[in-house]
């Protein structure tokens, strides 16, 4: 397998996580924010918040920055993110449409 096709395996194997989904979800709206404000904003504990980050970090989703005692996170590549994000958004709503139309 090619280094791209496993690295883009990877990616959609991690954002069809519903957790990681939210966290990258949450970061997209642009904010710096810290895993127990992440924790919170997704409704799961800081542990398992953590392990999802770490997970984001390796596959070069977010990033952060140590601000304090606390880290902050942020996603990498925002921009390519949003558009990914919009792209599975477009998709799931004409498969919708696409579904609908066929029941009729």
């Amino acid at each position: 397998m090619k280094e791209i096709n496993y690295r883009q395996s990877r990616l959609c194997r991690l954002l069809g996580n519903p957790t990681a989904f939210a966290v990258v979800c949450r970061l997209a709206e642009g904010k710096e924010m810290s895993t127990s404000e992440i924790a919170g904003a997704v409704g799961r504990s800081v542990s398992r918040t953590s392990n999802i980050l770490g997970a984001l970090r390796l596959a070069e989703v977010v990033r952060y920055q140590t601000v304090g005692t606390q880290a902050r996170y942020r996603l990498k590549h925002p921009r390519e993110v949003r558009r990914v994000l919009d792209a599975l958004a477009g998709f799931v709503k004409t498969a919708a449409v696409a579904e609908r139309s066929q029941r009729r």
